[in-house]
């Protein structure tokens, strides 16, 4: 017994370890190379014989007027339309031009910009033009909004009521 552990005893392992080290046995460490020299100067690396990666503007842009067209009639809720479809339309005549460039082989970049500009720009139209015709329906029918919203606003305070969510630590809303 050396210092309170019977000899050739070894504490438990964790599964799949290897095994456990024995510190009553030199262990042979195999020789460590010497490190390299630094190199004399600093080295130099050309990203590309090209050059710098040229990017496609029409995609680029495409990619951004259907995103933002996209947005803000969601934001909006149909509403901006007006400001969306020329966004939306935009967005998909720059995918069209986008994809002839591409085509023709005057860029070689930006191939799924401008197939994403192009859905999202197909997407914006078609939803632009039905929130136009809801909105315009909407209108012709005689709906008034303002009544609308103070309907909506009174059924929430109903809710707010029938929940007791009326009151909030003593202060009465």
């Amino acid at each position: 017994m050396a210092g309170g552990v019977p000899r050739g005893w070894l504490p438990p392992t964790a599964p799949g370890a290897g095994p456990a080290p024995r510190f009553d046995e030199p262990v042979e460490q195999p020789p460590v190379a010497p490190p390299e020299p630094p190199p004399a100067g600093p080295t130099f690396v050309r990203a590309s014989a090209a050059g710098p990666r040229e990017r496609n503007a029409a995609a680029v842009w495409a990619l951004a007027l259907g995103i933002a067209g996209l947005t803000l009639l969601l934001v909006s809720l149909g509403s901006l339309f007006i400001v969306t479809l020329p966004c939306s339309v935009a967005a998909w005549v720059l995918a069209a031009r986008a994809r002839r460039q591409l085509a023709s082989g005057t860029t070689q970049a930006g191939a799924g910009q401008a197939t994403a500009a192009l859905w999202l720009g197909r997407i914006g139209v078609i939803a632009g033009v039905a929130a136009m015709v809801v909105l315009i329906a909407l209108i012709a029918s005689g709906f008034d909004f303002e009544q609308f919203r103070i309907d909506l606003e009174n059924e929430l305070d109903q809710r707010r009521e029938s929940q007791g969510d009326g009151d909030v630590e003593g202060v009465r809303t």
